[in-house]
């Protein structure tokens, strides 16, 4: 939804910062800075936080601010620091003190606002994939980035692709830590190098097209699934169960983003299976679309219903579909199965979250679909006939 053609959206907005943001004097006559001019980019430090906190936020909130102000340049740096060092600080307190996630982004909306740099939207667009704001601050946000779609010097990019990330973070919560350097230094030039994380299904086909026309599904699923087949993942105990090694994960999801895909120095099958996992649950839309969630979910035990669902999806997510259930019966054979302890209501377990997708938000529906997901997954394990898996042109 375009909230810039919403005429509400000037009257929401005008009260929200009338009940939340704190007054501002300047002055000798001590006279009310007005809403606009407050949020402008300065090179001053804040007296006070841009909204109205709590007095015990007040002192990391004056430290953010010259923080970004440092990240931006309109601060000198301070020796033996660096600007990612500085970047991580500041999603940290995000992530660690929520109350401070809406005074982080009213102060990047400032510091934007008239600002002929773009370091203050490099760094927005690492903020908005490591936490929302809150509800009430929502539309005021949303709105405020809308307002940047046309702006020159590829504002409008990077505000385009900021959106994009700031909806998807609503709906998927924060981050529990914070991105790793190499994570955003990715982050901050993603708006100008599209990633296989994170997007649609037919976004990263699109993105493929030109390399690689002829493979039907996506270079990164066959790239990880033949890469645990190549390091025996039929052979480890707890495959899909167990987590791979986090740093090991983290750095090949920054090799496939920049479109190095290879395992060197990785001999754990647990690290391209830990990847996997996250990259279809990553996926911007689920990989059954949720217009067939309640379908799946009523027919989970019944296996024609079940296929003729897989029938009914789009190209792509159809033979996605296809490619992971034929992937998942090799570990479903009781040979395989044997050494992995992994049976085949583990392995639906596991993958059901990756298919599905609750559209709820209760807690008690959630719990109860849980089983029916699974349920699904396991239908399709048994009955779908799939190709055997083979090795496809990634290179």
């Amino acid at each position: 939804m375009d909230l810039r053609d919403d005429p509400t959206i000037p009257l929401q907005i005008d009260g929200f910062a009338k009940k939340h943001f704190a007054t501002h004097k300047k002055g000798l006559l001590r006279r009310k800075v007005p809403v606009e001019k407050m949020l402008q980019w300065s090179k001053e430090s804040l007296k006070l936080p841009l909204l109205a906190l709590d007095k015990n936020a007040h002192r990391d909130a004056l430290k953010i601010f010259k923080i970004i102000q440092r990240i931006m340049g309109d601060r000198p740096r301070v020796r033996g620091s660096t600007a990612v060092e500085d970047i991580q600080w500041v999603l940290e307190r995000g992530l660690q003190q929520p109350e401070l996630r809406d005074e982080i982004y009213v102060q990047l909306c400032k510091q934007v606002t008239a600002n002929p740099s773009r370091q203050g939207w490099e760094l927005l667009s690492v903020v908005c994939v490591t936490f929302p704001s809150s509800k009430n601050f929502e539309d005021y946000l949303k709105c405020f980035i809308q307002q940047h779609f046309n702006e020159p010097d590829s504002i409008d990019v990077m505000a385009t692709h900021c959106y994009k990330k700031l909806l998807r973070i609503i709906n998927t919560g924060p981050k529990g830590k914070a991105p790793t350097f190499g994570e955003i230094e990715h982050a901050k030039a993603a708006a100008f190098n599209p990633t296989v994380f994170g997007e649609s299904l037919d976004v990263i086909m699109e993105m493929q097209a030109k390399d690689f026309p002829g493979l039907p599904i996506p270079r990164i699923l066959a790239f990880l699934a033949e890469g645990i087949l190549d390091l025996n993942g039929q052979q480890s105990e707890g495959i899909f169960r167990v987590p791979g090694d986090a740093d090991f994960v983290t750095n090949l999801k920054l090799r496939i983003e920049k479109d190095n895909y290879d395992l060197a120095g990785i001999t754990d099958p647990n690290v391209p299976a830990s990847l996997l996992k996250f990259w279809l649950r990553d996926l911007a839309d689920p990989l059954i679309p949720g217009d067939f969630y309640r379908e799946c979910i009523s027919t989970s035990e019944d296996a024609a219903s079940a296929l003729a669902i897989i029938d009914r999806l789009p190209t792509v997510n159809r033979q996605v579909a296809e490619y992971i259930i034929g992937f998942l019966q090799v570990f479903a054979r009781p040979e395989c199965s044997q050494r992995t302890k992994m049976t085949i209501d583990n392995l639906a377990m596991v993958f059901a979250p990756n298919f599905l997708r609750c559209p709820t938000s209760s807690l008690t529906q959630i719990f109860e679909n849980t089983r029916h997901e699974q349920a699904f997954v396991k239908t399709l394990i048994l009955h779908m006939k799939c190709s055997p898996i083979g090795k496809q042109s990634t290179t």
